[in-house]
């Protein structure tokens, strides 16, 4: 909320809210956080220049979206949401910034630090129980540490904590609901059946809420589901590569283009990836997170514009050129 707001604000903006119909009390507390800064005299704020409404997609959702009012909507959410929020936009000739589903590989070339590889994937895979468009979704790894690394990254998948929040230690907990829980266990079940194999994981556990265990597939085919759609969750497939050619050609064969990585100390490689990998972002030997600093931007299904940065700010502005001849 913070990313979309502070820049509209920016702008000179007034904002309405309309939270997830999943997640509104996240909602209510961030502008309980605001309500409280404006009566401490710490936020200058006119009351009703930050609005929360809630309410369902097809419902509070369409009638914001198809009011002649609003002059951009921005959202992050699933790709069939944007595209219905493009579709009740064009109406109005509504500009529209969607952030939307991302399927991020993750690139181990065979000079890589297998270490650094694994925590970063590892982390990139799990936190908020893999439920964030940046999240990596499947991980290429080149056939000279293709051993080394699936040994290591399945310890590390394997010692990650989950349970309640205010369990110690937990680095993740429940999806969302049972729904979300049905469709990871869905996926992975059906690349099982498909001929695929599950190294970690790869069952519902006991606890509260919905919990997940951290999963790891191998064997499973390029143009198979589980390499192809988001899992949104804490399950990640894996794949052996040859050549960083073919690693370049698995990666791109997706309808996403949120996020990428690469792992490699070959400049010429990092080089390369800065314009083959046909993705909005890529991470060079690090985890899958943006900075405030940068411009979060999908390709392709992930979404149109983009938040954070300079660039991030300059959607909540019209352009207007002025002529003046005496």
């Amino acid at each position: 909320m913070a990313r979309k707001i502070a820049p509209a604000l920016l702008a000179g903006c007034s904002v309405v809210v309309k939270s997830s119909e999943l997640t509104p009390l996240t909602a209510f507390k961030f502008m309980g956080h605001i309500s409280k800064g404006i009566e401490a005299g710490k936020v200058d704020l006119p009351p009703g220049v930050v609005s929360v409404v809630t309410g369902y997609g097809h419902t509070m959702g369409e009638a914001l979206c198809s009011s002649p009012i609003p002059g951009i909507i921005s959202m992050t959410g699933s790709v069939a949401t944007g595209q219905a929020i493009m579709r009740n936009a064009a109406a109005n000739m509504c500009k529209v910034s969607l952030e939307l589903g991302g399927k991020a590989p993750c690139i181990v070339m065979g000079d890589a630090d297998l270490d650094k590889a694994v925590d970063a994937i590892v982390a990139s895979r799990v936190i908020f129980s893999g439920q964030v468009c940046n999240c990596a979704e499947r991980v290429y790894i080149q056939s000279s540490v293709y051993d080394a690394f699936v040994e290591k990254f399945v310890a590390k998948m394997k010692s990650v904590k989950f349970g309640a929040p205010k369990d110690a230690g937990v680095e993740y907990c429940s999806l969302i609901n049972k729904d979300a829980l049905t469709k990871v266990q869905g996926m992975v079940d059906r690349a099982v059946e498909a001929g695929a194999t599950v190294l970690c994981g790869g069952a519902p556990v006991e606890g509260p809420g919905y919990l997940y265990p951290p999963t790891v597939i191998s064997g499973a085919a390029q143009d198979s589901e589980i390499m192809q759609k988001e899992i949104f969750g804490p399950a990640i497939p894996i794949a052996k590569f040859e050549t960083f050619d073919e690693a370049l050609e698995l990666a791109n064969d997706s309808e996403y283009g949120l996020t990428s990585s690469l792992f490699t100390n070959d400049y010429r490689l990092i080089e390369r990836a800065r314009t083959e990998l046909l993705f909005g972002e890529t991470y060079i030997n690090r985890f899958h997170f943006e900075t405030i600093q940068g411009f979060h931007a999908g390709w392709r299904k992930s979404g149109i514009g983009g938040a954070d940065g300079k660039h991030g700010l300059m959607e909540y502005f019209n352009t207007k050129v002025i002529y003046v001849q005496q």
